[in-house]
């Protein structure tokens, strides 16, 4: 299939395989396994990834959540003053409607606080001597029991609502509170705080004990103080004059309403509040509170700034996607041997073009690139696209001979309905290998027209289950198109033969998957999982274990007529089509061992490896030295207990990665794994394998023999339905 699994090189002196062999002549060879990498990749090219756009319209953000923050400081003020009061005022101060005017006067001019409360409280002087004689020397002041902005506390009654405890800035019903007020009624609570400088709160011989409640010492500074008769008497005096209501301050004010002579009871229920909850905390953030205003209205606005400079740069990635020109790729395989060139004089030795190559053709040496494996070049430009400065240029050689004879829509030149796609074509890697199935059935469905086609034959027949005819089959039903798949295994064959766990990459490309058949960079079980998935999905008409034997086209009636067979054995059919497709790959058979082999030991003889962990704690012998052979070798070599031994007929490694080279001569020199160069099997029995040397013959014991010493392509099938070469008929 596609060179996403590494394709065992020919042995020396055996028919070359076309796309698997690493010759010179023949580039379509490629190991496509991608080397681990010595150093870190560079950036292929200024791509707007996540990491460069992320934070873009942050600063924006910033600028207008601030901004909007700000502007709802100016509409929606914070009680009390405002902007520049030093803190919010409590309830009674704001059912008045005070200012900052109202209390500091003009600006910069503080007029006694005393005066200030007085003018709307009136005076209010001390019952109590020791305070008296404090007020009259100007030590003890209104804002020093009662500290507007900081703790000005204090509960509120009304006739039929709960009870309201109140700080500045914040307010709390009290639902546990019996007692009702016939009239309004606000009673002050000061805190320790403001006694704690004159007074031991924690002396019990002191007299502010009285005015505190017990079990609220852990509250310190912040106990409510609950002797409520600073000002007044608890009771009015018993004259006729007092009666009904209790003497106030002579010039009256804004609490003589509330000053009858039932304020001893609502006193008691104050102090019942102050027991329920001593400290009502000020400046407490609810949802509703003005802060929480600011900073919903700063982050909305940043959120809708940041989201449209998101939208706003989508937008533009969009119109210039647009109005970019689509990246296409020929479908077609480059027809000549193409091979980089390198100008040393400007070569910077920057790694692009290493980087870029996922078959290792290139490497730096002395500072700049050269060609070191130029067997494994596949003829793609990614170097060349990568060079910064055009140091390197893909430049077209040799005709290749041996591939088909095909037009730039993949049809046949010399058979004309019947087209090829994947491996086969001399294009290797799996995303190709989709695209071309893809671009395949949409020329079908244009070759067509609109005229009706009538039901005595398919429209397309695909040949092969791989990615090319999955592809096809899947773009083709889109199409409407009538189909069906022949496979001669299962879907996704050759896929499924990788070894367990083995990853699949999707090579870099600039060339987006066309078509619904999923490809990232998996494993072997993830990617057969998504394939088999949208197989079903798609309800594709697949045929498996069907060989087709025979194609033959009848001209006079432009059908192709297609013979399928069972795999094993049975009656043979025919299809009608009028289109084909071979998407057969270019794995043809393995190549096998040039000996007959006894019944009893075919069992033990593999031509792949799907699973290297089945083979654990047996004595494995493996054959051939090219890439497959040798990453068959290293994934044995890692099974606990398994003696690995590789058996190759040349004197040394004549091809393959250089990683793969480097690991199985590290294994041989640790003793993982047994080296038998120069060297051939000569013959299997139950017993041994007889390899023979220079030296003469040696048996090994053994468990498994794992040939891995190239495959036949399927040259004879594509002959037998009438495509040529290149060398046979020419380009075309």
């Amino acid at each position: 299939m596609g060179n996403d699994q590494p394709t065992p090189p020919a042995e020396e002196g055996e028919p070359a395989a076309p796309l698997y062999s690493a010759g010179l002549d023949d580039p379509r060879a490629r190991a496509a396994q991608p080397r681990p990498r010595a150093h870190g990749r560079a950036a292929t090219r200024a791509a707007q990834t996540s990491d460069v756009t992320r934070f873009r319209g942050v600063v924006a953000a910033s600028v207008a959540g601030a901004g909007a923050a700000c502007l709802a400081a100016l509409f929606v003020p914070p009680p009390g003053g405002g902007l520049g009061a030093p803190g919010p005022l409590s309830r009674p101060h704001l059912q008045a409607k005070l200012t900052c005017e109202a209390c500091h006067g003009a600006p910069f001019v503080a007029p006694p606080p005393a005066a200030v409360c007085s003018g709307c409280h009136g005076a209010h002087g001390s019952r109590r001597r020791g305070h008296a004689a404090a007020m009259a020397s100007g030590a003890l002041t209104c804002v020093g029991c009662h500290p507007i902005h900081r703790s000005d506390q204090g509960i509120a009654f009304a006739p039929d609502a709960a009870p309201v405890r109140f700080a500045p800035g914040v307010e709390a019903q009290l639902e546990g509170v019996t007692f009702h007020s016939p009239g309004p009624a606000t009673v002050a609570i000061p805190t320790a705080s403001s006694c704690a400088r004159c007074h031991a709160l924690a002396s019990p011989a002191d007299p502010i004990a009285r005015c505190l409640l017990g079990g609220q010492e852990a509250l310190g500074p912040a106990r409510p103080i609950v002797c409520f008769d600073e000002h007044q008497a608890a009771l009015p005096p018993d004259d006729a004059r007092g009666r009904g209501r209790a003497p106030v301050a002579p010039s009256g004010g804004v609490c003589a309403g509330q000053h009858t002579q039932d304020r001893a009871v609502v006193w008691e229920a104050a102090r019942e509040a102050a027991a329920i909850v001593p400290v009502v905390r000020g400046g407490s953030l609810g949802l509703g509170s003005v802060p929480w205003i600011w900073t919903l209205a700063g982050l909305g606005a940043a959120a809708l700034t940041f989201g449209g400079v998101r939208a706003r740069d989508r937008l533009v990635a969009r119109r210039r996607a647009a109005a970019a020109p689509p990246v296409e790729a020929s479908v077609k395989p480059p027809q000549r041997v193409r091979l980089p060139r390198i100008d040393v004089s400007t070569c910077l030795g920057c790694y692009a073009c290493v980087d870029a190559c996922p078959y290792d053709v290139l490497e730096i040496e002395r500072y700049v690139a050269v060609v070191a494996r130029p067997e494994a070049c596949c003829g793609l430009t990614l170097c060349e696209q990568r060079c910064p400065n055009g140091s390197l240029r893909i430049t077209d050689g040799e005709p290749i001979g041996d591939r088909p004879r095909l037009g730039d829509d993949l049809e046949s030149l010399d058979v004309p309905g019947l087209y090829l796609a994947g491996d086969v074509t001399g294009l290797p890697l799996i995303k190709n290998a989709i695209h071309q199935g893809a671009r395949v059935a949409e020329r079908v469905a244009k070759s067509f027209g609109a005229g009706p086609r009538g039901p005595d034959a398919l429209d397309l027949l695909v040949v092969g289950a791989g990615p090319a005819g999955i592809s096809a089959a899947l773009r083709a039903g889109e199409l409407g198109l009538s189909l069906e798949v022949i496979e001669q295994g299962n879907v996704a064959q050759s896929i499924r033969s990788f070894p367990r766990g083995k990853l699949v990459f999707d090579q870099p490309l600039e060339l987006p998957v066309t078509g619904k058949l999923w490809l990232r960079e998996s494993t072997k079980e993830e990617l057969l999982s998504h394939w088999l998935r949208i197989v079903r999905q798609s309800r594709l008409p697949i045929r498996e274990e069907t060989r087709v034997t025979a194609i033959t086209r009848d001209a006079a009636r432009g059908l192709f007529r297609v013979i399928l067979a069972p795999r094993d054995g049975g009656e043979a059919t025919q299809r009608w089509a009028r289109r084909v497709l071979l998407a057969i790959g270019q794995r043809g058979s393995p190549r096998r061992l040039p000996f007959e082999l006894p019944p009893e030991v075919e069992s033990r003889v593999h031509y792949h490896l799907a699973d290297a962990k089945s083979f654990e704690g047996k004595r494995v012998v493996v054959v051939g030295l090219g890439d497959v052979a040798m990453e068959t070798a290293i994934a044995l070599s890692r099974q606990p207990s398994t003696a690995v031994t590789v058996v190759h007929r040349a004197e040394g490694f004549t091809r393959g990665k250089a990683r793969n080279i480097t690991e199985v001569k590290r294994l041989a020199e640790s003793g993982r794994i047994g080296l038998r160069l120069g060297s051939e099997i000569a013959a299997i029995t139950a017993e041994r394998v007889t390899v023979r040397g220079k030296k003469g013959d040696a048996a090994l014991g053994y468990d498994a023999v794992v040939v891995m010493i190239g495959s036949i392509p399927p040259w004879e099938a594509l002959r037998a339905a009438g495509v040529r070469t290149v060398a046979e008929g020419g380009a075309g």
